[in-house]
């Protein structure tokens, strides 16, 4: 901890003194002449573009302030904090290392991700010991939004009593205060809220949540894409709950989001998810169920009110077969 915190004095000595010029040295195998763009994620703003030769690139500029970006393209990309100073950023790798800031961000991640999906406190606590030492700096942001995913609670607590304005304005720190706000609004106990999906069935014809949920039967709405590996990593988990329990009484519906139609279709023809697909939801989910990560499961009851939100792994089938016991 003290590591990071001497780091984050040295980046705002760095500032201070006038030092702006940056330079990130890229790794990335791909074709010659592939475009490669550092996009700042936070304005949207294409800041450069160069592109790939025997394997490398490079960016080089001043930035007054630093900044959240990503480099690479499209899905391939690796996401730091520009400021002044030399980063490697490795693309095939998907790392980064350099300046003060990267190299903080990397330890706080490194650790974060390090605890096991239930060890809510050890997040949380480490988190706050960041956000409390940096409430008013992009450390502090992209960890808190990191938090977001895995302590909500603890996430609201540090945003409303510790963090700046500027924190919390934060386009990803921002967008996960949105999305659990809406989460509230769909919380369990709810009702569901219907939408459509213009062709959103695999034939091509409209779909809408309704078309499954509200109909009498429990549903377990699953929130995926072909890209998402923790989203194929439940498939397992989905498939058992489905074969064990799907009938009069229970199905399952999944739902692509930010995906490709083709890229979608591709990855069911290779997947076992014989049961209900919804194509193309896109955004939908996100902008009425406060969907921001995936894999992401509801399970609705036969009226239509949500039930839970957030299973993952064993508890799919724990709680599907503990509900229908009981009714």
């Amino acid at each position: 901890m003290k590591r990071i915190l001497f780091l984050l004095v040295l980046t705002a000595a760095l500032v201070s003194c006038g030092k702006t010029a940056y330079t990130i040295d890229g790794i990335f195998t791909t074709d010659d002449g592939t475009e490669v763009y550092l996009i700042d994620l936070d304005r949207g703003d294409t800041l450069s573009v160069t592109s790939v030769q025997d394997g490398r690139f490079s960016f080089t500029g001043d930035v007054k302030e630093p900044c959240f970006v990503y480099v690479g393209r499209e899905k391939t990309r690796v996401s730091l904090i520009l400021e002044p100073g030399t980063v490697t950023a490795d693309i095939d790798e998907r790392t980064t290392d350099g300046t003060p800031m990267v190299n903080a961000y990397n330890a706080f991640h490194k650790r974060f991700y390090a605890y096991k999906r239930d060890q809510r406190a050890e997040k949380a606590a480490l988190t706050d010991s960041i956000v409390k030492a940096n409430p008013d700096n992009l450390l502090g942001a992209v960890a808190l939004e990191d938090l977001a995913h895995a302590d909500t609670s603890a996430f609201l607590a540090l945003y409303r009593q510790t963090v700046t304005n500027r924190v919390r304005d934060f386009y990803l720190v921002r967008k996960a205060y949105d999305a659990i706000e809406l989460q509230n609004q769909t919380a369990p106990g709810r009702m569901f809220t219907d939408y459509t999906v213009v062709g959103g069935n695999p034939d091509g014809t409209d779909v809408k949540l309704s078309d499954y949920v509200g109909q009498g039967k429990y549903i377990l709405l699953d929130h995926w894409a072909s890209w998402c590996g923790p989203c194929k990593a439940e498939m397992p988990y989905i498939k058992k709950t489905w074969e064990a329990f799907a009938g009069d009484r229970f199905d399952v519906v999944s739902v692509a989001v930010s995906d490709k139609r083709d890229d979608t279709v591709a990855a069911l023809a290779r997947l076992d998810m014989p049961w209900h697909q919804i194509l193309d939801a896109q955004k939908i989910p996100s902008a009425l169920y406060g969907v921001n990560a995936i894999p992401h499961l509801i399970l609705f009851a036969p009226d239509g009110t949500i039930l839970k939100r957030g299973l993952r792994g064993d508890q799919i089938y724990e709680t599907v077969s503990e509900i229908l016991s009981a009714n």
